[in-house]
Parts: C-alpha cells; sequence; structure tokens
C-alpha cells in the first residue's frame, strides 16, 4: 500500500514503534528521529536484529532503547502499535505478518523508504523553518510557502517511491528480471549499457564503495572499486553473454545462476579494499532487454552480507561451543550419575554400619539402666544415662543426614493418601506429652469442625510435626505451645472447598531475630542453643521440613517477633474426593512405631517361644536377653538359612526378623514361611535398619504384623510391640 505525506505523519504521530533489522538504515532513521529538532513525536520502543553487532542496533543500546536477537520479543513491548521491517528478507516479513499481534500496524522494507524520505523531508524542513524565524521579518509568511514547497517535494518523492516499490515488488511478486534504478533507492546499484558505458551509480552504492557517480557515470570504470586491475566484472558478463567456461575463468565455481531473475547471475565473494577491513558482497546482474528481447545492458545490485556472514560465522562457532559444551556435560552428567550411585550405596551401607553398633549401644544401655543385669551406682546411672543421651542424639543426626540426603537427590518415596490431620496431630501430641509436662508447659490443639482430609504421606506428615513440636519444646522455657489446623482460604474463590490444609504451631519461646528468619530453612544453620541446656542439633530438622512439606506440593514459612514466640506454619493438598466423613479414620498400611506405656504382664510370657532372627550377633542377644527377662523361650538365628532349619525342628510362636541379611534375606525367609502349610501362620515382627521402599512396604503388608525400626524402641517399647501382637492374635 503507497502511503501519502499526510497519511505517513499521521501514522507516525505519537507511534509507538519497533524496528525489525537493525542494520545502516535502522541506525540513520534513529539518528533522525531522535534528533533534537526532529519536530515529530515518535516513541521507539525496541529494535531486533540476529547479528548483536549490527549498527542500527548498537546505536539503540547506546540510546537506552531495548534491543534483541529475537524479534518476537518485540511484541511483548507495552503500547505497540508499528512495527518497520528493514531487513530486506521476504521470508522473515511473512513470518512478521504471521506472527505479530492484530492490532499493530506493519510497514515493510519496501514501504520503509516512503518513512525514510519522509523523515528526511521532515527534518530539513524544521531545519530550514527554524532558520527563517531567525532571519527573516515576516516568518509566517515564509513558513506558508515552504510548506507549499515541502508538499510538493513530498509528492514528487512519493511518486518516485511509488515507481520504486511497484518495481520491488514486480521483482519478488513475478521473479523476473531487475528494471532500471532510479535515482534513491537504498540498494547499492549501478546500470551499463550495451557499450558498457555506466549510466546510473546510485547514492548508496557511493556509500558502499566510497567511488561518487560523477568518477564511474559516462566511463567504463566500473571495475575500479571492485579490482585491482581492469577485467569483466558481473554487470559485463551479462552484457558480453559470456559461456560458463569464460565466466568460470573470472569467477571459478563461486557463481551461479540467479534462481529468481530469469538470465541472471549472482556471487558471493569478499574485497579487501572495500571499508575497514574489507566487506563481504553479494552481487546480482541481470539483463536489461529490449522490445525485441535483444540485451541492452545490464543491472547490478550489491548487498553488504558482511554483518550477516559475521553472524552466522558467529552463530557457527556458538553451535559448535554448544556440541562441545554439550557432550561434556553428557560426560559429567554420567559421572554424577554415577557419583549419585556410589553415595546412595556408600549411605546405605553407612547407614546399616553406623545405626548397628549405635542401636547395640541404645539397647545395652536401656538394660543396664532397667538394672536388668543388677544395681547400678547412682553415678553409674548419671554416666550411662549420658551415654544413652549421646548415642540417642548422633542416631538422630545420621537418620536426619540420610532424608536430606535422599530428598535432594529426588530418593525419597512418598506413600500418598486420605490423611486425617486432627487424628494424626493427636498422636504425635500423645507420644510428646512427657517431654512437654516434664518442662511444665501448657499445650493446646484447635481444630476445624469439618477439617478436610489432607492428602499426603501419613509418616512424613507425622515427621514435620514432630520436628516442629521438638523445636517448640526446646526453645520455649515457659508459657505454652499452640497447635492448629484449619481448611486454608490459599487460592480459593468464594464458595469453593478448600484446596490445602493448614497447620500451624505457635509457642511462647524466644522467637526468632528478624536477620535469621532469611536462613532458617538452610541446611546446618543452627541459630541458637536451647536455653533449656539441650542439644541444639546439626541444624537439618528444618530444613528436611520444608523438604518433605514441598515433595508433597505444599509450602512452608515462619512468622516471629524476637522476645514473644514463634508461629511455624505449613500446606497440604486436599483431593476433592478426600473430604473428611464424620468418624472415619485414615487406614494404615501396617502398624506404626509407637512408645507405648503399659503394666508388664507378668507371668503371662511363660511358655511362649520367640525366634529372633539377625545376622548381628550383638542385636541378637539384644533382644534375647529383653525378652528373657519377661520369660519369653528364646531361640536363636544368625542367618536366613538357619532360620528356616530352626522353623522345622520347632515352630515358634513369633519370630523377630531382620531384613538384610546375606544368603537368605528376611524377604526370602518370609517367602518361604508363607508359602508353607505349617508355617504360614506363625505371626512376624520386622525389625529392620533398612529404609524400606514404597514397594517393599507393600510386599510386606499383610504378611507381618508389625515394621519396626532399629534403635526408635527401648526394651520396655520392644516388649509392648511383642505384647500387643501376641495379644492380638490371642497366643498364649
Amino acid at each position: 500500500m503507497i502511503v501519502g505525506a499526510d497519511k505517513m505523519r499521521d501514522i507516525l504521530h505519537n507511534a509507538k514503534v519497533a524496528i525489525v533489522g537493525g542494520g545502516k538504515v535502522c541506525e540513520a532513521i534513529l539518528k533522525i528521529v531522535l534528533g533534537k529538532d526532529f519536530p515529530q513525536k515518535i516513541d521507539i520502543l525496541g529494535v531486533a536484529d540476529t547479528n548483536e553487532q549490527a549498527k542500527g542496533l548498537v546505536y539503540a543500546r547506546k540510546k537506552g532503547i531495548f534491543t534483541t536477537l529475537d524479534y518476537n520479543d518485540l511484541y511483548q513491548l507495552e503500547g505497540l502499535n508499528l512495527i518497520i521491517e528493514l531487513t530486506g528478507d521476504n521470508g522473515v516479513l511473512n513470518q512478521i505478518k504471521a506472527t505479530k499481534p492484530v492490532d499493530v500496524c506493519l510497514i515493510d522494507h519496501f514501504e520503509a523508504m516512503s518513512v525514510w524520505d519522509f523523515l528526511q523531508i521532515e527534518e530539513e524542513r524544521e531545519r530550514i523553518k527554524e532558520g527563517l524565524r531567525g532571519y527573516i521579518r515576516e516568518p509566517e509568511e515564509i513558513e506558508k510557502q515552504f510548506d507549499l514547497f515541502s508538499q510538493q517535494l513530498a509528492k514528487i518523492v512519493e511518486e518516485r517511491t511509488r515507481h520504486l516499490q511497484s518495481v520491488e515488488r514486480e521483482i519478488v511478486e513475478r521473479e523476473r528480471a531487475l528494471s532500471q534504478i532510479i535515482e534513491g533507492n537504498t540498494i547499492p546499484t549501478f546500470v551499463i549499457n550495451k557499450d558498457h558505458i555506466v549510466t546510473h551509480w546510485n547514492r548508496a552504492c557511493e556509500k558502499l564503495t566510497g567511488c561518487k557517480a560523477e568518477e564511474v557515470v559516462g566511463t567504463d570504470k566500473q571495475w575500479c572499486p571492485f579490482r585491482p586491475e581492469k577485467r569483466p566484472i558481473m554487470a559485463d558478463v551479462i552484457v558480453d553473454e559470456m559461456e560458463e567456461k569464460e565466466i568460470e575463468k573470472y569467477y571459478g565455481h563461486s557463481w551461479r545462476k540467479s534462481a529468481l531473475i530469469e538470465g541472471a547471475y549472482e556471487a558471493e565473494e569478499f574485497f579487501p579494499h572495500i571499508g575497514e577491513g574489507g566487506k563481504w558482497l553479494f552481487f546480482t546482474a541481470a539483463p536489461i532487454r529490449d522490445a525485441s528481447g535483444e540485451t541492452v545492458g545490464s543491472i547490478e545490485t550489491l548487498w553488504d552480507t558482511t554483518e550477516r556472514r559475521e553472524a552466522k560465522e558467529a552463530l557457527q562457532r556458538a553451535h559448535d561451543e554448544l556440541e562441545q559444551k554439550t557432550a561434556e556435560l553428557e560426560q559429567a552428567n554420567m559421572q554424577l550419575k554415577r557419583f549419585d550411585e556410589l553415595k546412595s550405596t556408600f549411605l546405605a551401607n553407612m547407614s546399616h554400619e553406623l545405626r548397628t553398633p549405635l542401636n547395640s549401644i541404645l539397647g545395652y544401655t536401656d538394660l543396664l539402666l532397667d538394672r536388668v543385669d543388677g544395681h547400678i551406682s547412682e553415678e553409674q546411672e548419671k554416666s550411662l544415662t549420658k551415654i544413652h543421651k549421646n548415642a540417642k542424639h548422633l542416631l538422630t543426626l545420621i537418620n536426619d543426614v540420610l532424608d536430606i540426603s535422599r530428598i535432594e537427590s529426588g530418593r525419597m518415596e512418598l506413600d500418598l493418601k486420605p490423611v486425617n490431620v486432627k487424628h494424626l496431630i493427636g498422636e504425635t501430641v500423645s507420644a510428646l506429652d512427657p517431654l512437654i509436662g516434664k518442662k511444665g508447659l501448657v499445650l493446646e490443639t484447635a481444630f476445624d469442625e469439618r477439617l478436610p482430609l489432607a492428602y499426603a504421606d501419613p509418616d512424613r506428615v507425622r515427621q514435620v510435626v514432630t520436628n516442629l513440636l521438638d523445636n517448640a519444646i526446646k526453645f520455649t522455657s515457659e508459657g505454652r505451645i499452640t497447635v492448629r489446623a484449619r481448611a486454608s482460604d490459599l487460592g480459593v474463590k468464594k464458595d469453593e472447598p478448600p484446596k490445602f490444609v493448614e497447620v500451624c504451631i505457635s509457642d511462647t519461646g524466644r522467637g526468632i531475630r528478624k536477620r535469621d528468619q532469611d536462613r532458617l530453612f538452610d541446611k546446618f544453620k543452627s541459630l541458637d542453643t536451647p536455653p533449656t541446656g539441650q542439644d541444639g542439633g546439626a541444624g537439618l530438622g528444618l530444613s528436611i521440613c520444608k523438604g518433605l512439606v514441598e515433595m508433597q506440593k505444599g509450602d512452608i514459612w515462619v512468622k516471629s517477633k524476637y522476645g514473644e514466640g514463634s508461629r511455624f506454619c505449613f500446606t497440604l493438598p486436599v483431593k476433592a474426593e478426600a473430604i473428611e466423613q464424620r468418624g472415619e479414620s485414615p487406614r494404615q498400611d501396617y502398624e506404626t512405631v509407637e512408645v507405648l506405656e503399659g503394666e508388664r504382664a507378668v507371668g503371662k510370657a511363660s511358655g511362649i517361644q520367640v525366634l529372633v532372627v539377625d545376622d548381628e550377633p550383638d542385636h541378637v542377644e539384644l533382644i534375647s536377653k529383653i525378652l528373657k527377662g519377661e520369660g519369653y523361650r528364646i531361640e536363636k538365628a544368625y542367618d536366613g538359612e538357619k532360620a528356616l532349619e530352626s522353623v522345622k525342628h520347632s515352630k515358634p510362636d513369633l519370630i523377630i526378623l531382620d531384613l538384610m541379611m546375606p544368603n537368605v534375606s528376611g524377604f526370602d525367609v518370609i517367602d518361604h514361611l508363607k508359602a508353607g502349610e505349617d508355617t504360614k501362620e506363625i505371626p512376624i515382627i520386622v525389625v529392620t535398619g533398612k529404609d524400606l521402599t514404597r514397594e517393599q512396604i507393600g510386599s510386606l503388608n499383610g504378611r507381618v504384623e508389625k515394621i519396626l525400626k532399629k534403635g526408635i524402641l527401648g526394651g520396655e517399647g520392644i516388649l509392648e510391640q511383642v505384647r500387643s501382637t501376641l495379644d492380638k492374635l490371642d497366643v498364649s
């Protein structure tokens, strides 16, 4: 579409413009628009070009204008209403037409000449008018006359541009020969006649080659800007209608027939003496024919491809570097994967190797403190208590390190299901009641009447609540601790069901300084020592809580004022079908491990035979010693094979079984016993130091009575688990 001067003025006035194509034309337009004397108000929002060093892109960047290597980024600029495309690439033009916002106008590289002419005229007109105001007594009349003159000039330029645009569109649309060039075309172009005399040498050609038109027009010196000595250039080749072999004598294999223009040849070559450091030029020469089809001249156009070449080379270098980096990353990923496997193996082995002796230390210390082996003095009791306390602390630290490692490596498995948060909190609070009462603290709970079920892993939620409550107890010397659970209003619109359950644990302790709150959930950040002199921990508890909550698609945060207390809150997602039914409790796959206090059933154990199976002799002796004190008859086996032999000779009433044993594992023992008619009903309690996967827990569910973790329960706890199992099965 041809745009007149008045229409162009209306389009550009108050326009918010983005330019695609940051070459020299872009730079020239920017210099006019951003000049102090330019009268129109045009806001240049951004410039895009694939070449980071394109002159217009560099100039725009210096002027603080947004620049990008991807023109799609320009679509996001606020207020954008006009795109000027200057690439000269019809493929890019078509892409812009297809992808630009519908309310944004487009001036393509054909119409851009009108913009260029208009801007130059506007700039010159304003300059002259400003000068006339200073020296003429009748500036209004002069301005009027000058406006008439400039309008006439604009019409002339408009007609010229109309013709150029018509010619260029005809070239692209019909894929035919180029037409004679008109002065003012922005593409460097020259024309020779059939006698090899230059008839046209436009300004763009002057600018590119540094050779003035008056030096060339009317002569046969068209070769001078390009070659060190006289020889045919591509336009001469066309006029002489050279044979292909003769063309190859001058251009080798760098030339080719044009795919767009019939009878035209094109080539790309580097000219070291043009410009600073030389330039790459892509040139096309096409025949000019008369009505009879005779060649009467040739037109040659030049395109500076230096920037494109440099961009392509830079892109290729970047591609090569990327491929190299990709290969290096793949190698590094393989090594990291191997290291991760080694780390997991190391942690699993260390877990077993460290937990086993610690469990024995804790178990035997419990026996000594319970006076199972006889009387101990007061000083001995104090020493044993310290041993027990530090061993327990070390075991907790090992478990925390393993948990944080599993969370960070993505190996922590979750058993997601509907969870009754109220029931779970109640169990956890009950387990901590002795510690709360010992410090003289008041613990309160508050729950929504219709608290929805959370969709989470109950064991991991219990771990989070226990950790937060333990911290609250540690850092609160007096006062109260409050646990609240409610349906969160996070992300909920009016009349919508809740999406999250929110649990908050508040205390009246010392609180946390503002500067410490940002790093509170970082690993190994133990900010203060508890005021009561308890162990402050390794600083992993809150980091584990954060990891566990976020793995379950929840969030965790803290609000605290130093000197007044703290409130830790976390959320858990709700599933629409998991709304709590009144009186319903969550199903559990196996019995949870709890320390329950109860009266000893003296004499009831007499005559009951228990088989203890473990490849760790110390652990076998420890369990045996605990149970013997209650009157149980004990059989011992130190591997899976001996356990199966023992069952054949004497069927036990209960088996306490380790899982990780060489040759015949605890899983193998369970499979064998459950497959036998005489042995499938023997109750089994698993006591293991292994962190079981969801699949392993699923394989044990319904086949064993309980799954206990080594080191969690003391002597009385183990006895209680044995009693409850036997009572449930009515074994006596």
